[in-house]
């Protein structure tokens, strides 16, 4: 991608994304702000150069777009607490009496 394509970019998005030029251990870049997770990222010309938008853009993320979720199982519940939905749903399963 181009470092003027990718500038063009972040200027349509510009309430997503921040960017600024800027130098980072004496490599020229781009800073880029990603407003959603407050993160800032410099990319140099030469990273710009070789990835693709949306490569560029997930780095922006800095492993902040992770969605932990978790499923529990094993707890008891008492029926009656069930809506009637559950009832239905309880009274629909059936024990799998294979043979091994």
């Amino acid at each position: 991608m181009k470092v003027e394509e990718f500038k063009a970019y972040l200027k349509v998005h510009e309430s997503e994304f921040g960017f600024e030029p800027y130098t980072h251990e004496g490599v020229d870049g781009i800073l880029v702000s990603n407003k959603l997770f407050s993160t800032r990222t410099h990319f140099s010309r030469k990273a710009i150069e070789e990835n693709d938008i949306l490569t560029l853009l997930n780095a922006t993320h800095q492993g902040k777009n992770i969605d932990q979720i978790t499923r529990i199982t094993g707890y008891f519940s008492q029926i009656r607490s069930w809506n009637k939905g559950k009832t239905g749903e309880l009274k629909d399963r059936y024990r799998n009496k294979g043979y091994f």
